[in-house]
Order: structure tokens, then sequence, then C-alpha cells
């Protein structure tokens, strides 16, 4: 369960979200997934396999 480190930016690739990129800010170990902020009052958990390592 180390896919992504907390702070570390993210691509959403699952089927919520898709395309949006926010950053990792808690890892839900029991659940297996990670909780991504997208911005100020948007955020969700999403499986290593519904996110990527954004680059520009």
């Amino acid at each position: 369960m180390d896919n992504f480190k907390i702070g570390e930016t993210v691509r959403i690739t699952g089927r919520t979200m898709t395309g949006s990129v926010g950053t990792v800010v808690h890892l839900d170990e029991k659940r297996g997934k990670y909780l991504v902020r997208v911005s100020d009052v948007l955020q969700n958990y999403f499986t290593a396999e519904e996110l990527e390592v954004f680059s520009s």
C-alpha cells in the first residue's frame, strides 16, 4: 500500500472525477484507499488502481 505518498500530486483515472488532478492527503490502510483532495471543498477516496502520478 505504498504506491503513493502523502502530499504527492496524482491524476484520477477511475470512473469518478476522471482526469481531475489532486493531492493525496490521507491513506486508509484498512480500506486500501487514498483520500485525494481536488479542491478546498472536494475530496474523495480512491484505490491505487484509480490513480496515477501526475507529471505536467
